[in-house]
Protein backbone atom coordinates (compact mmCIF):
# COMPACT_ATOMS: atom_id res chain seq x y z
CA UNK A 1 0.00 0.00 0.00
CA UNK A 2 1.38 3.36 -0.81
CA UNK A 3 1.22 6.03 1.79
CA UNK A 4 0.53 9.48 0.64
CA UNK A 5 1.57 12.43 2.00
CA UNK A 6 -1.44 15.17 2.54
CA UNK A 7 -0.77 18.81 1.47
CA UNK A 8 -0.88 21.36 3.97
CA UNK A 9 -4.15 22.78 4.75
CA UNK A 10 -4.66 26.22 2.33
CA UNK A 11 -6.71 29.29 3.25
CA UNK A 12 -7.52 32.19 0.99
CA UNK A 13 -5.61 35.37 2.56
CA UNK A 14 -5.35 38.63 1.70
CA UNK A 15 -2.84 41.38 2.42
CA UNK A 16 -0.48 44.11 1.31
CA UNK A 17 2.39 46.00 1.74
CA UNK A 18 2.70 49.40 4.69
CA UNK A 19 1.62 52.24 2.11
CA UNK A 20 -1.38 50.09 0.27
CA UNK A 21 0.81 50.52 -3.43
CA UNK A 22 0.94 46.33 -3.31
CA UNK A 23 -2.16 44.38 -2.47
CA UNK A 24 -2.32 40.61 -2.63
CA UNK A 25 -4.33 37.79 -2.71
CA UNK A 26 -3.51 34.20 -2.92
CA UNK A 27 -3.82 30.78 -1.22
CA UNK A 28 -1.59 30.16 1.84
CA UNK A 29 -0.77 26.93 3.09
CA UNK A 30 -0.69 27.18 7.02
CA UNK A 31 3.27 26.28 7.32
CA UNK A 32 5.47 28.94 7.26
CA UNK A 33 9.62 28.81 6.69
CA UNK A 34 11.80 30.96 8.71
CA UNK A 35 15.15 31.45 6.60
CA UNK A 36 18.00 32.95 9.57
CA UNK A 37 20.44 33.42 6.17
CA UNK A 38 22.55 36.79 6.57
CA UNK A 39 20.74 38.20 3.82
CA UNK A 40 17.21 37.69 5.11
CA UNK A 41 18.16 39.25 8.44
CA UNK A 42 19.32 42.18 7.06
CA UNK A 43 16.70 42.48 4.58
CA UNK A 44 14.43 42.27 7.05
CA UNK A 45 15.95 44.33 9.98
CA UNK A 46 16.94 41.14 12.39
CA UNK A 47 14.65 38.10 12.44
CA UNK A 48 14.31 35.55 9.75
CA UNK A 49 12.72 36.02 6.69
CA UNK A 50 9.08 34.29 7.25
CA UNK A 51 7.42 33.30 4.28
CA UNK A 52 4.65 30.88 3.16
CA UNK A 53 4.06 28.65 0.50
CA UNK A 54 1.28 30.13 -1.91
CA UNK A 55 -0.53 29.26 -4.84
CA UNK A 56 -3.47 30.85 -6.86
CA UNK A 57 -1.36 34.57 -6.59
CA UNK A 58 -3.07 37.71 -7.44
CA UNK A 59 -1.27 40.88 -7.23
CA UNK A 60 -2.42 44.29 -7.70
CA UNK A 61 0.13 46.93 -8.44
CA UNK A 62 3.18 44.79 -9.35
CA UNK A 63 4.28 47.99 -11.02
CA UNK A 64 5.15 49.44 -7.57
CA UNK A 65 7.58 46.72 -6.96
CA UNK A 66 11.26 46.33 -7.39
CA UNK A 67 13.76 43.62 -7.48
CA UNK A 68 16.97 43.62 -6.21
CA UNK A 69 18.90 40.43 -7.64
CA UNK A 70 20.52 39.30 -4.24
CA UNK A 71 22.86 36.35 -5.67
CA UNK A 72 22.86 34.24 -9.25
CA UNK A 73 19.58 32.81 -8.74
CA UNK A 74 17.31 34.28 -6.40
CA UNK A 75 15.92 37.99 -6.19
CA UNK A 76 13.89 39.82 -3.82
CA UNK A 77 11.02 42.10 -4.29
CA UNK A 78 9.87 44.78 -2.06
CA UNK A 79 7.53 47.76 -2.51
CA UNK A 80 9.42 50.38 -4.10
CA UNK A 81 7.18 53.17 -2.39
CA UNK A 82 7.35 51.91 1.38
CA UNK A 83 9.80 49.38 1.34
CA UNK A 84 8.31 46.43 2.84
CA UNK A 85 9.33 43.23 2.81
CA UNK A 86 6.76 41.33 -0.10
CA UNK A 87 8.89 38.02 -1.26
CA UNK A 88 11.89 35.87 -2.30
CA UNK A 89 11.50 33.88 -5.33
CA UNK A 90 14.25 32.68 -8.22
CA UNK A 91 14.94 34.74 -10.62
CA UNK A 92 12.09 35.19 -13.42
CA UNK A 93 9.97 32.29 -11.75
CA UNK A 94 6.20 32.43 -10.83
CA UNK A 95 5.44 33.92 -7.37
CA UNK A 96 5.47 30.59 -4.87
CA UNK A 97 6.49 32.42 -1.46
CA UNK A 98 4.78 35.54 -0.09
CA UNK A 99 5.99 37.20 3.26
CA UNK A 100 3.96 36.29 6.30
CA UNK A 101 3.57 39.91 7.57
CA UNK A 102 1.53 40.93 4.15
CA UNK A 103 -1.30 39.56 5.59
CA UNK A 104 -4.34 40.85 6.78
CA UNK A 105 -5.06 37.83 8.61
CA UNK A 106 -2.30 35.61 9.95
CA UNK A 107 -4.32 33.35 12.04
CA UNK A 108 -3.80 29.49 11.79
CA UNK A 109 -0.57 29.76 10.40
CA UNK A 110 2.83 28.68 12.32
CA UNK A 111 6.38 27.80 11.87
CA UNK A 112 7.05 24.32 10.90
CA UNK A 113 10.26 24.91 8.97
CA UNK A 114 13.66 26.68 9.61
CA UNK A 115 16.31 26.89 7.04
CA UNK A 116 19.97 28.37 7.75
CA UNK A 117 20.12 27.73 11.69
CA UNK A 118 23.40 28.09 11.60
CA UNK A 119 22.98 32.00 11.08
CA UNK A 120 19.79 31.88 13.86
CA UNK A 121 20.65 34.82 15.59
CA UNK A 122 21.61 34.14 19.36
CA UNK A 123 18.73 35.88 21.24
CA UNK A 124 15.77 34.10 18.83
CA UNK A 125 15.36 30.45 19.98
CA UNK A 126 14.47 27.62 17.77
CA UNK A 127 10.72 27.41 17.11
CA UNK A 128 9.41 24.26 18.60
CA UNK A 129 8.17 21.15 16.65
CA UNK A 130 10.00 23.07 13.55
CA UNK A 131 12.10 21.13 11.28
CA UNK A 132 15.47 22.58 10.65
CA UNK A 133 18.29 22.96 8.42
CA UNK A 134 21.71 24.27 7.98
CA UNK A 135 23.22 26.27 5.05
CA UNK A 136 25.14 23.13 3.97
CA UNK A 137 21.98 21.49 3.90
CA UNK A 138 20.24 24.17 2.04
CA UNK A 139 23.06 24.88 -0.66
CA UNK A 140 22.80 21.19 -1.50
CA UNK A 141 18.70 21.33 -1.98
CA UNK A 142 19.74 24.31 -4.31
CA UNK A 143 22.18 22.59 -6.66
CA UNK A 144 20.44 20.04 -7.10
CA UNK A 145 17.17 22.29 -7.90
CA UNK A 146 19.79 23.93 -10.54
CA UNK A 147 20.88 20.95 -12.12
CA UNK A 148 17.67 19.55 -11.95
CA UNK A 149 18.84 16.45 -9.89
CA UNK A 150 16.64 14.27 -7.55
CA UNK A 151 17.60 13.87 -3.78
Amino acid sequence: MTSITPRPETLRRDGGCLCGAVRVSARVETEVQACHCVQCQRWTGGGPLFCVPVSDVTVIGEDALTAYRASDWGERLFCATCGSTVLWRMQDRPINYLAVGLFDDQTGLRVTDEIFIDHRAPWLPPFPGAAESSEAQEMVKLDAFLTGATL
